[in-house]
């Protein structure tokens, strides 16, 4: 009877240290994987800002200041503005240009300048080929690690 006892306290206790393994390694991998993709995710944003900043014809620089000079005009529009329906269509005119000036770049970056859009005419290419490759690149690692 006292091997019994023992044997199923080994059992039991050998369950419970596999259970524990198991739970603590699927926990690890769940983190490892959102971090994974984390990662991916900021990598994609980084490659496709840099393909923003080549569609406008700027550098990354200078695109943050082309967008804090736009945000300076904001403000400065506001400011002048003395009733809050000026301020109300400051804004709506603000968020139309801001919209506008996102819709183009968008279609320029997914389209990565391969075609012309919008206006058929010769366009020099602004989104480099290894710029194009690394937003292909960026977009499969997201998909593979947000899974």
């Amino acid at each position: 009877m006292k091997g019994k006892l023992i044997a199923t306290a080994v059992v039991v206790t050998s369950v419970a240290a596999v259970m524990y393994g198991f739970s603590t390694w699927d926990v690890g991998k769940n983190l490892r994987q959102d971090e994974l993709c984390n990662v991916a995710l900021e990598h994609q944003k980084a490659v496709e800002i840099r393909a923003r900043a080549m569609a406008t014809g700027l550098s990354v620089e200078g695109y943050a200041e082309a967008e804090k000079a736009e945000v300076g005009k904001l403000i400065n529009a506001l400011d002048t503005a003395t009733t809050k329906e000026e301020a109300e269509a400051v804004i709506m005119e603000h968020s139309a240009n801001v919209e506008a000036k996102v819709a183009a770049t968008d279609a320029e970056v997914k389209s990565r300048g391969d075609q012309p859009f919008l206006v058929q005419q010769l366009k020099e290419q602004r989104i480099t080929i290894d710029v194009k490759q690394e937003i292909q690149r960026a977009e499969k690692a997201v998909s593979t690690a947000c899974e």
